[in-house]
């Protein structure tokens, strides 16, 4: 099945303990689509400006990324400044400038609309339906948001959350969401006013994921480098929805136990994603040495 993903494609300054990085390759599309194509060969649809470099297109498109539906501007390209500090559990925003991205509305070809499998990376919830509502064949939708449209779209993103079937959300998003103070009963309200699978991102301490009979925990694998968290999440997505379109039988549901090894594939792929600033670290990851981390968390979590 073929994957098409709408976000962000962007310039990032990222300050951490071990360094800072000016100018290097971020955005919601970029960190997902590179994780995503270690199993397929994703399409991204985004827009960036004049000042975008080059290189930054072709390093995309050495993954196998489709970087045909990436517009360029006359504006700049949307720029985002932020630093972590020790924890590196928070990122801190220094500066987001919008750019090309403020007037951004999504340009699907045809061939783009009988796409079997839409992922919405984090961008406005009326863009995401815009482009929702564009699809003709769609068999499988992700999507991802934050608790900016949280706020300030609640009732923009509700109606995008209603008609997806996996949504990607961190344990305080989905708090925020759902009004519900305890992880599982938010997950669980929110899974059942729409998407078949709800999976709550909780950084260093795993996965939750909640299904309509179903209730699954993963350990975060236990990395020792963390040099840069930005586009860790992404990554993640990516990685679980690349295993998933890989394996799944076309037109069949997504079982339980596939649903498990993807989520352990998407958590090992983002270990790689944290080793490295912006997306040098998951530029390595291989499906070898991704197997070999799934095989630790699978010792992690027997017993």
């Amino acid at each position: 099945m073929r994957m098409l993903v709408v976000g962000s494609v962007a310039l990032d300054d990222i300050k951490t303990p071990f360094g800072e990085k000016k100018n290097v390759l971020g955005g919601a599309a970029s960190h997902f689509s590179i994780a995503a194509a270690i199993w397929l060969e994703p399409k991204i649809i985004a827009v960036v400006g004049h000042d975008f470099p080059a290189k930054h297109l072709r390093y995309l498109a050495g993954f196998g990324i489709d970087v045909s539906g990436i517009e360029k501007s006359p504006d700049k390209t949307f720029h985002w400044s932020g630093y972590y500090e020790h924890d590196m559990a928070v990122a801190h925003t220094r500066s987001t400038e919008l750019g090309a991205f403020a007037s951004f509305e999504p340009k699907l070809s045809e061939e783009d609309r009988l796409r079997q499998v839409l992922f919405l990376a984090n961008i406005d919830p009326d863009l995401q339906y815009r482009v929702l509502r564009q699809m003709r064949n769609v068999q499988l939708v992700g999507m991802d948001s934050m608790n900016f449209w949280i706020e300030s779209k609640n009732k923009a993103l509700w109606r995008v959350v209603r008609e997806v079937d996996i949504l990607f959300l961190n344990d305080a998003e989905i708090r925020m969401l759902a009004g519900e103070p305890s992880l599982i009963k938010a997950a669980k309200a929110v899974q059942r006013r729409g998407p078949k699978i709800v999976i709550v991102k909780k950084g260093e301490h795993g996965v939750l994921v909640v299904s309509r009979n179903h209730v699954f925990a993963s350990p975060a694998y236990p990395t020792e480098k963390v040099i840069d968290p930005t586009g860790a999440g992404d990554s993640f997505a990516g990685g679980v929805m690349g295993y998933l379109v890989a394996h799944a039988q076309p037109g069949s549901k997504i079982t339980d136990e596939l649903l498990r090894r993807a989520v352990a594939w998407g958590t090992a792929t983002a270990s790689f994603a944290v080793e490295g600033f912006a997306t040098t670290g998951i530029a390595r990851a291989t499906k070898e040495k991704i197997a070999e981390r799934v095989e630790v968390l699978r010792q992690l979590s027997a017993f």
